[in-house]
């Protein structure tokens, strides 16, 4: 690490901050991964968004590497064994063989989800481990390997998964995280000159001395800014302009003085 330069450490950098905002690239290579560790298994990764939905996905079969838009999508809600958003602590963020720990029996792929034999291409129920990535202990990532029931995992295999795994959780769960925060808003270079002097605490009519423009021109910025930002008042539109746009406090909300 000591011979690389600044330039190539900032090169590298900027190729990691480039890989985590495309979260199906991460998910890709975490399935690239867990083929590798285990080359007879069906490996599987997608996220969750925050309504408790599918969002990005991969998952690499006979060598082939699907990405969400060419994978299959369930058509209804997948019924979970455990509950998503309060994933117990011992299944948190490690690797889990669900049937073999006894969190449900191999039935489960006949009569509730069947989703999992389908796109496997699997005959009877598989034997399967996975790991989910949580926060808070709701679960925001998924990643697994499904093989055939006839075979298992051999220990070697099992092994590598488990270590493939835990090296992939902190990538995927910021990956997750990066996914589901919510887009920028852009506003325009008249509305950021009004935004920095707001934050400086100028008033009205300080901002439109500043800018040559009236203060009810400044007003009519401020109010279709409140609108947009959902601010409640000066204070708070200040605070959710300093975060790029990120839900504010309702604490220090009261009626709006422009």
């Amino acid at each position: 690490m000591a011979g690389r330069t600044l330039r190539e450490r900032m090169v590298e950098a900027a190729r990691a901050a480039e890989l985590l905002s495309d979260t199906g690239a991460v998910l890709s290579l975490a399935v690239e991964a867990m083929t590798q560790a285990c080359p007879h298994g069906f490996a599987l990764a997608f996220t969750r968004n925050a309504n408790g939905g599918i969002g990005s996905g991969a998952a690499a079969l006979d060598g082939e590497l699907l990405r969400r838009d060419a994978m299959q999508r369930p058509t209804r809600p997948i019924p979970w064994i455990v509950d998503l958003d309060h994933v117990p602590l011992w299944q948190q963020n490690c690797w889990v063989e669900p049937i073999a720990a006894g969190v449900h029996g191999k039935d489960y792929f006949v009569h509730t989800n069947a989703l999992p034999m389908a796109a496997g291409g699997f005959k009877q129920p598989p034997e399967y481990g996975r790991i989910m990535l949580c926060r808070d202990s709701r679960m925001v990532s998924w990643l697994g390997v499904y093989v055939d029931a006839r075979r298992g995992f051999r220990e070697q295999e099992r092994l590598a998964l488990a270590q493939v795994a835990a090296g992939l959780a902190a990538p995927l769960r910021l990956a997750a995280a990066i996914e589901s925060a919510p887009a920028p808003i852009r506003l325009s270079s008249r509305q950021s000159e009004i935004m920095v002097r707001l934050s400086r605490g100028m008033t009205n009519k300080q901002i439109a001395k500043d800018l040559d423009i009236s203060p009810a021109t400044v007003k009519t910025f401020l109010e279709r800014l409140l609108r947009l930002s959902k601010a409640c008042n000066r204070t708070a539109l200040a605070e959710w302009w300093r975060q790029g746009g990120s839900p504010v406090s309702r604490k220090s909300c009261g009626q709006p003085k422009w």
